[in-house]
């Protein structure tokens, strides 16, 4: 026996058209959900302009406002300092120029210095006028037969007052025992002395004993006057001398 299917014949939906009433009341709550969104985002927006704003346009301005005055702090610094740079400079050139005045007498100075010449030696020719002589020069024999006396005058021929200081030689020359000898005035005067002192204006008038050695025989005298310094020039004779 064949068992047959029962088949159910589809479903089909049923399309329910709307009512225009619920249709008219869809349609404004539709609009009034719209009309609330928008006042919500309105006020909301009114809310946030006068809070956040407002301020910032204080803000900005005061900002405007300072950065203005940093600018002028900024050109006023940058003339101070262009000011100070200035006057440092023309501390700088004065400075410069002292010691630049200070130092040129000295250069000057070290070139108009002249070289020292070369100290021209003196001669007879030239001091002439600053001259020594020696006059009326003798030998006088005393009651001893070794003891004589030497006799002299030095003068200054410049016939001035100038005070004239210096040593006197003597010296004789001779043979002892046939062999020639000089005899210094060291070896002649009795106290050893070796020159006579020199000290006088015009004229000074010497006289000095000298003891001659035995088998001594004297040939000439030599007198030498040297002063001292440079002014006056010296002098000196030789004068034959043979005792009888």
């Amino acid at each position: 026996m064949i068992a047959r299917k029962k088949v159910v014949p589809p479903v089909t939906p049923k399309i329910v058209p709307n009512n225009p009433r619920q249709r008219l009341t869809q349609y404004g709550l539709l609009l009034l959900a719209f009309a609330l969104t928008a006042w919500l985002g309105y006020q909301a927006g009114s809310a946030r302009v006068p809070e956040d704003g407002k301020p910032l346009v204080g803000q900005s301005q005061a900002s405007g406002q300072r950065i203005a005055e940093l600018e002028k702090e900024r050109n006023s610094l940058k003339q101070q300092v262009a000011a100070l740079e200035q006057s440092v400079q023309q501390v700088n050139q004065a400075l410069s120029a002292e010691r630049t005045r200070k130092q040129k007498p000295a250069q000057v100075k070290a070139v108009k210095r002249p070289a020292p010449a070369p100290r021209p030696v003196t001669t007879v020719t030239e001091s002439a006028g600053y001259s020594l002589g020696l006059e009326d020069i003798r030998i006088e024999q005393t009651d001893s037969v070794s003891i004589f006396r030497v006799a002299f005058s030095v003068l200054n021929e410049a016939n001035n007052d100038d005070r004239v200081t210096g040593t006197i030689w003597v010296a004789v020359n001779g043979f002892l025992d046939k062999e020639p000898k000089r005899l210094s005035f060291k070896r002649l005067s009795a106290d050893n002395r070796s020159y006579v002192k020199m000290g006088f204006n015009r004229q000074q008038n010497i006289m000095e004993e000298i003891v001659l050695p035995e088998n001594f025989r004297p040939r000439n005298v030599l007198i030498e006057a040297k002063p001292y310094g440079e002014k006056y020039t010296g002098t000196s004779e030789k004068i034959s001398w043979d005792p009888k």
